[in-house]
């Protein structure tokens, strides 16, 4: 599992695995050794006692917290009526089915992420959601986005039909559809260079992740009522029970346009169950029209408020104006400053890293065992046996520690002669291999779109191979405009046919380029700093030079890729988006020759290795 649900907050029966991705695979921590019930016992202790528990809305625009206890109220829509006598009754359900909802996910004070929701019906009757999450995850020092697109059709009734899901994790997108029919349900991954397929026998409708938004705008649950339904977990890629129980009124602090207040609301407990060990509850809180206002799976600390479009906007500025896949803040000495900004000159960087030791498998040392060693002397070998180190790439050379968990790198403009290294830096020693030349899925060389631009990329009869190397990196650079947040991973051909790509792509097509003319070469997978992106004029108009407004804090690194391509004996390191070779600002951490690989797992080992490392700038050397 990818743990590609961010926080399946407002879909409600995906459960989130952000915080542990074995949810399923052990009971829940608040799960008894005896039966789970549907008490209400997260009444009192779910919800936050303040709105400070949640997040503050200093920025939300409105009045803020009332904090005044006797204000107190019921809230409801003002639109239509859901009540007749003090009873909720069922509304017309086209107009029930016709909704827009806005959730932010809470820790505490920090935002998480959030979910966009959209409900229509179509000329034909069917009901379509429309739901957009987008989120930020952490792993050691670095932040990920993930998101996940997914458009639900229903029939008339609401029972599920087809699902169209679009996941992200960092640098990697896939996508995944799912067809409902009366017995069973396929599933269909798109896994960017294979096809993994899927079938669940039913024998009842099956309502989707929005099923509870939906039966409660339809009509509100009565007091002590209990609905349960059979819903599909698109994520997990499961069916499961749904049982929904009305509590009681409670007064927990919700968001409203006015900023946090202790309203009235209906609550309802909610257990979905894929079996008796896999189960999870979660509490809504839901105004008099079935419209949920907050939402919290039990014993968790995360809340997830509902809100409005502005509100959404400014809470989720973090994660909704986040450009690059994974960054990270990399502490001491700043790569950018005020005197270097435009000149360029930077010629060596000299990184530290400090190593994680990756998590040791669980092992019982046998008594009788007569080689069962000590816990000390346990820890002693897995120091000795860690080896794990970033990647040695053309002009980055590796110095390693005495106990191999502190290392130090130095990634150089320039090739550093070997008499200057005297052994104490190992440097990038490897010659190519078959592997280094041939054709992938994703490196379709002998496609007709890849030789169209091979061919016309110039190159005169007395270039020697590094030069046809560098004029193919510049052919990719100005054919394609970057987008920081592409698809990932796709065939060369296909890039080829596109205007924009990210830079693993463009890495890709280069690759694509280098090989249908017989040069060797890998993907490197890495980190690049990114420098202040804003440009203004400068104040005063007789400067012949722009310059920035602001520089940023603290070097902030994000991921990029590039590639090593062999030319005249020598490894070269090749940047399409810069359409030069890469810069000392640009880190190796992982390299591939893209064979027999498949690319989420890839993009996870890298995540893995660049999670452990914790990396900081202690040298940086400038000049001509």
């Amino acid at each position: 599992m990818l743990g590609l649900c961010i926080v399946a907050g407002l879909a409600g029966c995906d459960f989130p695995d952000r915080y542990d991705i074995q949810t399923f695979e052990k009971p829940a921590p608040w799960q008894s050794e005896t039966s789970s019930t549907l008490t209400s016992q997260s009444r009192n202790s779910a919800r936050p006692s303040t709105p400070e528990q949640a997040f503050d809305t200093a920025d939300l625009g409105g009045g803020g917290v009332n904090g005044n206890s006797e204000t107190s109220r019921t809230l409801s829509s003002t639109t239509g009526t859901s009540t007749n006598n003090g009873s909720p009754v069922e509304r017309d359900p086209r107009l029930a089915d016709e909704w827009e909802s806005w959730q932010i996910h809470s820790l505490r004070s920090t935002i998480l992420g959030g979910i966009h929701a959209k409900s229509t019906r179509d000329t034909d009757d069917q009901i379509r959601v429309d739901l957009e999450e987008r989120g930020l995850t952490y792993r050691g020092m670095l932040q990920i986005l993930e998101s996940n697109q997914q458009t639900f059709w229903h029939d008339a009734d609401g029972n599920l039909k087809k699902v169209d899901c679009t996941f992200r994790r960092g640098p990697i997108e896939f996508h995944r559809n799912i067809e409902v029919t009366a017995n069973e349900v396929r599933f269909d991954d798109d896994r960017l260079i294979t096809t993994k397929r899927k079938t669940l026998r039913i024998d009842s409708p099956l309502g989707g992740p929005l099923h509870v938004y939906q039966t409660l705008r339809r009509k509100p649950l009565q007091e002590g009522e209990v609905r349960q339904a059979k819903v599909l977990l698109p994520i997990l890629g499961e069916v499961a029970n749904l049982r929904l129980q009305h509590n009681s009124l409670a007064s927990p602090s919700v968001l409203t346009r006015e900023g946090f207040q202790e309203v009235v609301l209906q609550e309802a407990s909610c257990l979905l169950s894929l079996g008796p060990e896999r189960q999870r509850e979660s509490v809504y809180w839901f105004d008099d029209n079935g419209d949920v206002q907050l939402y919290h799976v039990s014993n968790e600390q995360r809340f997830s408020y509902g809100c409005t479009e502005t509100q959404y906007e400014l809470l989720g500025r973090e994660f909704l104006q986040q450009d690059a896949p994974i960054s990270l803040q990399v502490p001491g000495k700043p790569i950018e400053t005020e005197e270097s900004l435009l000149k360029g000159d930077l010629q060596q960087v000299g990184y530290k890293i400090v190593w994680a030791k990756p998590p040791a498998p669980e092992t019982v040392p046998d008594p009788n065992d007569a080689d069962s060693t000590s816990a000390a002397d346990k820890t002693e070998s897995e120091n000795q046996a860690f080896t794990d180190q970033a990647a040695l790439a053309p002009r980055q050379y590796l110095q390693r520690g005495k106990n191999e968990l502190q290392q130090k790198l130095i990634v150089s403009r320039v090739a550093v002669p070997k008499s200057k290294l005297r052994d104490r830096f190992d440097q990038l020693q490897t010659d190519e291999s078959p592997n280094d030349l041939a054709s992938t899925s994703l490196i379709d060389f002998r496609s007709a779109s890849v030789r169209r631009i091979a061919n016309a990329t110039a190159g005169g009869a007395n270039f020697s191979t590094a030069e046809r190397v560098m004029e193919m990196n510049r052919t990719v650079h100005s054919l394609m405009s970057f987008t920081p947040l592409s698809k990932g991973m796709r065939a060369a051909s296909e890039i080829a046919d596109s205007s924009a790509a990210d830079s693993t792509e463009q890495s890709l097509l280069l690759m694509a380029l280098l090989r249908s003319a017989k040069i060797p070469c890998r993907l490197v997978l890495g980190i690049r700093h990114q420098g202040a992106e804003t440009i203004s004029a400068t104040p005063d108009p007789s400067l012949p030079f722009q310059t920035r407004r602001s520089l940023p804090k603290g070097n902030r690194f994000v991921y990029h890729a590039w590639v090593m391509a062999k030319a005249d004996d020598h490894w070269l390191s090749l940047d399409p988006v810069r359409g030069g070779e890469t810069l000392p600002d640009c880190l190796a951490i992982e390299i591939s020759d893209m064979h027999q690989v498949q690319p989420i797992e890839l993009m996870e080992d890298y995540i893995s290795k660049l999670s452990r490392m914790q990396i900081s700038i202690y040298a940086i050397v400038r000049g001509v």
